[in-house]
């Protein structure tokens, strides 16, 4: 597991409540998640990571894992 990976990880769970993470390869649509609760989790992780992911390019991102490698690239 990298470390953004980890880090992901336990902004999900502490920020959207979810604990499990094989979920990070899951659909985010199938995750229950709102899309104002989407949009308040980009805002933390553009914090945490010191980015500025744009909403219209998170929107392109279907499973949380690919906002990792988004990270990570």
């Amino acid at each position: 597991m990298s470390s953004v990976e980890k880090r992901i990880g336990d902004l999900v769970e502490k920020h959207l409540g979810i604990s499990d993470r094989s979920l990070l390869d899951s659909n985010v649509s199938e995750l229950g998640v709102s899309s104002m609760d989407s949009v308040n989790f980009l805002k933390v992780v553009n914090q945490e990571f010191g980015t500025s992911i744009a909403p219209e390019v998170a929107a392109g991102f279907t499973r949380l894992r690919d906002l990792i490698t988004h990270l990570e690239g």
